[in-house]
Parts: structure tokens; C-alpha cells; sequence
């Protein structure tokens, strides 16, 4: 992004991390210009350019499960251990649940990263993008759980906005840029994602 403002220098970049519903609403309420998500492609009310797509595993630190790790773990192992799970930040529309065993205890993390930070230290376990692990699996400070009952699952990323909204011609500039950095980002994404186990 800082090539971009090299040559936009009066551009003012308002930047907010919402997560699970937030973003969603913020640019249906017209509170954001573009998102950074995952979307429904198939909404006609939205254009967008693809990012990158990359797999969720379900991770713990070695040491947090009192059983072995296999591909056979169940859901209802699990049950009795701490899910991390990031908090909704949307206000009116309906919250989402991803990958939430029911009736697990859990502790809800404002971001990624966080999550990442609880799971590193034993204190939860729970589904990272791939590409955030990638190194942590390489040396065992996380370990995958992916197995016949908890898959994980996939997601694609796209920078997405209204069609039916105006968009000014520095946003113009903003959103040509992102489409030709696109291909970068995705080539940088699948070269540090794991393979799904």
C-alpha cells in the first residue's frame, strides 16, 4: 500500500478491523467504501476482486489434548475443551457461528491474531487460516487436528464494494491498484498455506 500513497499523498486511508458479520454491514449501511472478507459472489448488489483462498484447520499446541492426535478426533472430544472463537462484531445483523462445537465452553477474541496467541499458549484450540500457521505446524508448536469428523473448510478472500454506490475517483485508484497487486498477494498466500491434512 505505500507505493499507492507514493503517488495518492493527500489520500486520508480510514482503516477498521471488524470481523465475522462486521464488515458485511458496515458496507451495506454505506459506513465502509470496501471490504477486505469473504462474501457471497453471488450477490448482485456487489462487485469484487478475488484476493485469495486459503484452508481453515482446526489447531492446538501440543500437549493440550489428555488423548493422541489422529484424523479420527470427534466433535464430542472436544466438547470439554476451550473453543477460541472470534466475537461477531456486527450490531443488527444475525450473528454467525463458524465451526462451533455445541455446548463447548469458549473464550471469544477480538482477531485472528489473538486467537492464534491463545492457541499458541494451550490455552484454547480452535480453526486458523493456514497461511497465519504455516510456520507453527512446520515446527510443531501447533499441530493439526483435520481428521474424518472436523474438516476444517476453505474460504476465499476478496476486496469487495457496491455496485449501486458512487464511487469517487481516487476510490478508482484504490481499487485499480488492489486488482493488480491481486495476483502477488494470492502466489504469496498459496506458497505459505499448508496442505490440507
Amino acid at each position: 500500500m505505500r507505493y499507492y500513497y507514493k503517488g495518492c499523498p493527500e489520500t486520508r486511508l480510514h482503516l477498521y478491523f471488524e470481523a465475522i458479520s462486521g464488515p458485511w454491514e458496515r458496507l451495506f449501511d454505506n459506513e465502509a467504501d470496501l471490504i477486505v472478507h469473504h462474501i457471497d459472489k453471488a450477490d448482485p448488489r456487489l462487485e469484487f476482486i478475488d484476493l485469495f483462498a486459503d484452508t481453515l484447520l482446526p489447531v492446538v499446541a501440543p500437549n493440550f489434548l489428555p488423548f493422541p492426535i489422529s484424523k479420527g478426533i470427534t466433535p464430542e472430544q472436544m466438547r470439554g475443551h476451550v473453543q477460541c472463537v472470534i466475537r461477531d462484531t456486527a450490531l443488527r445483523w444475525p450473528a454467525h457461528d463458524y465451526y462451533l462445537i455445541e455446548g463447548a465452553r469458549t473464550w471469544t477474541v477480538s482477531d485472528q491474531q489473538m486467537k492464534k496467541e491463545i492457541i499458541l499458549q494451550g490455552m484454547g484450540w480452535g480453526h486458523m487460516p493456514g497461511f497465519m500457521i504455516a510456520d507453527e505446524l512446520r515446527d510443531g508448536r501447533l499441530l493439526s487436528i483435520a481428521g474424518k469428523h472436523l474438516r476444517g473448510g476453505g474460504g476465499e478472500i476478496v476486496a469487495a464494494r457496491r455496485r449501486d454506490a458512487p464511487h469517487g475517483p481516487v476510490a478508482n485508484r484504490l481499487w485499480s491498484f488492489i486488482a493488480a497487486q491481486a495476483p502477488a498477494l494470492s502466489s504469496t498466500v498459496k506458497r505459505r498455506s499448508p496442505r490440507r491434512h
